[in-house]
């Protein structure tokens, strides 16, 4: 079992963001099919990835600090995305979904992936940890976008231990999970 996954470049996203902003619909029914590589390649990085070669974000960031990163639940383990790379590295083989929610566990554990944002405190610590908040969001509304664009469906979400969920995920101390968008194709698709 390998812990890194390299994966393909970010399909291009045909939609124009007129439509997807109209078709933007939260989904809590899904079917249980893995996304494609193409899928998951391109909804990390409309929430992360990397527009050129200074570096830049897709999303804004707090003084460019990138305290924020996206890490992926999915039934083969947690993986944190490297936009650097466009690459994962598994931190665990133990599915996390279920603790990534405190009540909703039928569409969670049903939907291939959640996407984790996870701050790091070590990164954030002279800033108002409330600006890291609107950092995730942002994560989270261009994961939406991009859902839409691709025929997927998602749920972002705030409800979880963040603790027991940080313990799942196997994340050092400095390392909080602080929002989840959840994702898969819809059901009826």
């Amino acid at each position: 079992m390998t812990n890194q996954q390299t994966l393909p470049l970010p399909m291009a996203l045909n939609m124009t963001l007129g439509e997807s902003l109209a078709k933007r619909r939260t989904g809590r029914a899904f079917r249980a099919n893995a996304l494609t590589d193409d899928e998951l390649s391109t909804l990390l990085w409309a929430c992360a990835g990397l527009t050129g070669d200074e570096g830049r974000r897709t999303v804004p960031s707090t003084l460019n600090l990138k305290a924020v990163s996206v890490w992926v639940l999915r039934d083969d383990g947690t993986w944190r995305y490297d936009p650097a790379k466009n690459q994962l590295t598994r931190s665990t083989t133990t599915d996390c979904r279920r603790a990534s929610t405190t009540h909703q566990f039928d569409f969670v554990t049903k939907a291939p992936v959640t996407l984790a944002f996870v701050l790091d405190h070590d990164v954030a610590n002279t800033i108002r940890e409330s600006c890291f908040y609107v950092d995730a969001g942002t994560m989270g509304q261009s994961a939406y976008l991009a859902a839409t664009a691709l025929g997927l469906s998602g749920c972002i979400r705030a409800s979880f231990d963040h603790k027991a969920l940080g313990e799942a995920m196997a994340l050092p101390d400095n390392l909080e999970p602080i929002l989840m968008f959840t994702v898969g194709l819809p059901e009826g698709k």
